[in-house]
């Protein structure tokens, strides 16, 4: 039986750097699917772990993609996707670097595989972790571990096996049909409008994070699955005000005062360099 996966590609990126948004944008294209943050298939079905961490957060239980999916094999998950899906690329979104090396070691060569990395201004991580988990970490630990991740990253993508593309998250969301553009070029399909609209689009992610997936519900009236979608106030007014559409969130340029600035720039500010967005907003 010849396989229903032929590509699989993987995401290179510090965590709130937009990568759920840039997964629905790739998954609302009819050859690719997306699949959240796959590693969360550690948790999937399993009655012990959150709801929102073991079922599909589009659909919640019953999803037609993930409900009832038995791997013996990690090897398998892929193309089971796709088979599932009826898609012959799959987008996986996980973050975690020992996920996707141990990924392609059981990949073995058998599909051609292909790295996103996705870049956003460290500031702007450290604004947002800080406000969407109320962290009162100081600004000076944060910046050390956006550092850090990003330092995993680079190294990830100087040593992976398949071609690597480079996008912004200002980019992406300021100038969405031409970074898209060049997204669908590099995973080898046509460019198609629907990418620039994920709200519309059929989506069936793993994790990853709760705006986008509001934006989801509003766009498609799904009906709220207590468990699935767990944002705090702040960012569940945010999102009932936000447009259905792809906006750049340059929140942080408000939210880091002076102190917070120059505490990550002694830290990060050198990292942050290759990274940092000083368009105006």
């Amino acid at each position: 039986m010849s396989r229903a996966c032929g590509q699989v590609v993987f995401t290179g990126a510090a965590w709130y750097s937009g990568s759920t948004l840039l997964g629905m944008m790739l998954g609302a294209h009819p050859a690719i699917f997306y699949a959240g943050e796959a590693n969360k298939t550690r948790t999937l079905n399993d009655p012990s772990a959150p709801l929102k961490r073991r079922v599909c957060r589009a659909c919640g239980p019953g999803c037609p993609i993930w409900d009832r999916l038995r791997l013996a094999d990690r090897e398998d998950l892929y193309e089971a996707l796709s088979r599932r899906s009826g898609r012959p690329i799959v987008f996986d979104s996980t973050k975690e670097i020992h996920w996707i090396e141990s990924a392609l070691d059981a990949l073995g060569g058998a599909v051609a595989v292909r790295l996103v990395v996705l870049t956003r201004d460290g500031r702007a991580v450290v604004s947002s972790r800080r406000r969407k988990l109320a962290d009162a970490t100081p600004v000076r630990e944060l910046a050390a571990f956006w550092a850090q991740q990003m330092r995993g990253v680079e190294e990830l993508a100087a040593t992976f096996p398949g071609p690597v593309h480079r996008v912004r998250y200002e980019e992406l969301t300021s100038r969405p049909e031409h970074a898209l553009r060049a997204l669908a070029d590099f995973v080898g399909v046509a460019f198609d409008p629907r990418m620039c609209h994920p709200w519309s689009s059929e989506q069936h992610p793993l994790g990853g994070n709760d705006g986008p997936l509001l934006l989801l519900r509003r766009a498609r009236a799904h009906a709220a699955v207590a468990g699935v979608i767990t944002p705090d106030e702040p960012t569940r007014a945010w999102y009932a005000e936000h447009p259905i559409e792809v906006v750049s969130d340059l929140r942080w340029r408000r939210e880091l005062s002076a102190d917070d600035l120059a505490a990550f720039e002694a830290v990060a500010g050198e990292a942050n360099r290759a990274y940092a967005w000083e368009q105006p907003a």
